[in-house]
């Protein structure tokens, strides 16, 4: 496809996704999920990729497809691309090799058999991706920002930024085998299955690992509830060992990448696959969520804010919501305080998290680090995965079982960073005797004419960023114009205290700027 058609695409994209935006009812969203997943499902490369991070929420959902891939192209047309990779001829490694019957965002999965009798799963590159990859992360500034995204100060550039170093290292498949490698040899979990890799014929457009069969999550609903549990297990385990102990977690955990099967004494076995898009965690985050995991189970809630900053939150924003951080963090790490067999369905994760937060919920998810996109998508991946499998497991009891004493006494006598200078835990400055109760909330509205085209309530606090709520070109305007002083009006709020307020009103034609306390 060239780059006009791409530009097309995507741009029809960002009309379908306003159009689901705007339904009504939920007819109408279904059918504007279905246009929205047939643009995707039509697409190879970045904007496929984009569509399977929608996929994995819910098997039934119209982007579900998009787990297991779109038409393979048949094998003449990527022959050539194979045996210049390997430097042969096909029939000079396999003694068969088989039409695809698995396609996927970036290459294909074909099954073969080397000389030897060794059954293969190759994976191929589609011919000319990378340079498609790389048009459409550039096209991708066409598709507007949809809900939440575009209106509570989600840092896009950095996610955009997140998301073409991953498709940088997804496209060199020598990257995606050392790291198979390393996972295979660092995460050893009872029943779980890494597929060796063959280094001799792989190389950045190739890769060749050991053939494995099973069948998708999907089909192990029908399995016995001992047999879903131990499933379960797997899944879970492997999340703690590869994240606590191994510092690298599977950051695509769609229903595509991983088949499950019986062993030979009839247990169940989880093969996982396709690790171009792991995530590496660094000790401080690591070692501060397994802090307070530790901490909340001994009672204490009062290193919440400290814990999240240093698992790689913005401090500055979550200090805006401080006063929930204690009870968000318990209602978070719920599985790991229960200290019995727990359900995902129990959790009740989305309704708890919204009646605490309200409106605030979308401040919390927008101080999550663009680069930590991956490792929070793993651990919704294995929640989901666990609540399709109606599974019960005693998460601390699995996190005991599947890391080492040295990591978790490690993380016992970890001290979380301290917070940045300037940004505290505590209340802003009290109103003095007299004067007006604090403000409960920052309202900000912007008309362009007579439209309303944003309308955002966040917490009071955030008035403290006053200068992060503006857009630049506005912000480069009010600075010129000298009609308004920022630093004047920052320096009231600190020393005054957050009372109710009109704090901005500017006009920047044909939009109109207000920002208040109420």
């Amino acid at each position: 496809m060239n780059i006009a058609k791409r530009a097309v695409q995507i741009a029809k994209i960002g009309m379908a996704a306003r159009k689901l935006r705007k339904s009504s009812t939920e007819a109408d969203k279904q059918l504007a999920r279905q246009a929205l997943a047939n643009l995707f499902a039509d697409a190879r490369g970045g904007v496929m990729k984009i569509g399977q991070l929608m996929a994995g929420q819910d098997d039934e959902n119209p982007f579900a497809d998009l787990a297991t891939g779109i038409d393979p192209l048949a094998l003449d047309e990527v022959a050539t691309a194979i045996e210049a990779s390997l430097g042969q001829p096909l029939d000079a490694v396999f003694a068969e090799f088989d039409e695809s019957e698995a396609a996927a965002s970036l290459g294909q999965v074909h099954h073969a058999r080397l000389k030897d009798g060794t059954e293969v799963a190759v994976k191929v590159q589609y011919p000319g991706i990378a340079d498609a990859v790389a048009a459409e992360l550039t096209l991708a500034g066409l598709m507007p920002g949809v809900g939440p995204v575009k209106k509570w100060g989600f840092d896009l550039a950095g996610y955009k930024a997140a998301l073409k170093g991953n498709m940088d290292r997804e496209l060199d498949y020598r990257n995606e085998a050392e790291r198979q490698i390393r996972f295979r040899e660092r995460v050893t979990v009872p029943g779980l299955v890494v597929p060796a890799v063959h280094s001799n014929l792989s190389s950045e457009r190739l890769l060749v690992q050991d053939w494995h069969l099973g069948v998708r999550l999907a089909d192990v609903a029908y399995w016995t509830p001992k047999d879903r549990t131990e499933v379960g297990r797997i899944l879970l385990a492997t999340l703690f060992k590869s994240l606590f102990d191994a510092g690298e977690v599977h950051g695509d955990p769609h229903p595509g990448n991983a088949y499950f099967h019986k062993s030979p004494t009839a247990t169940p076995v989880v093969v996982l696959m396709d690790f171009g898009c792991t995530a590496p965690v660094r000790e401080v985050q690591r070692m501060a969520l397994l802090k307070l995991i530790l901490s909340l189970r001994e009672g204490r809630n009062d290193m919440a804010l400290r814990a999240f900053a240093g698992m790689g939150f913005d401090p500055v924003k979550l200090s805006a919501i401080s006063e929930s951080m204690p009870q968000l963090a318990e209602i978070l790490m719920a599985p790991f305080l229960a200290n019995r067999a727990f359900t995902i369905s129990e959790w009740r994760l989305k309704d708890r998290f919204e009646a605490l937060m309200g409106e605030n919920r979308w401040w919390f998810r927008a101080a999550g680090a663009p680069a930590d996109i991956l490792l929070l998508r793993a651990f919704q991946g294995v929640a989901h995965q666990l609540d399709q499998l109606g599974a019960a497991l005693d998460w601390w009891a699995v996190l005991v079982d599947a890391v080492s004493p040295e990591t978790i006494a490690k993380a016992q006598g970890y001290t979380v960073p301290p917070l940045p200078s300037g940004v505290t835990e505590g209340a802003v400055p009290a109103p003095s005797a007299g004067a007006e109760p604090t403000a409960a909330n920052l309202r900000v509205q912007v008309h362009e004419g007579d439209r309303q085209i944003v309308s955002i309530t966040m917490p009071a606090k955030a008035a403290l960023n006053l200068k992060d709520l503006v857009p630049d070109d506005v912000l480069e305007q009010i600075q010129k114009s000298r009609e308004i002083d920022l630093d004047a009006i920052l320096t009231r709020l600190r020393t005054r205290g957050l009372q109710p307020q009109d704090i901005l009103d500017f006009e920047k034609p044909p939009k109109r700027y207000r920002i208040w306390l109420a």
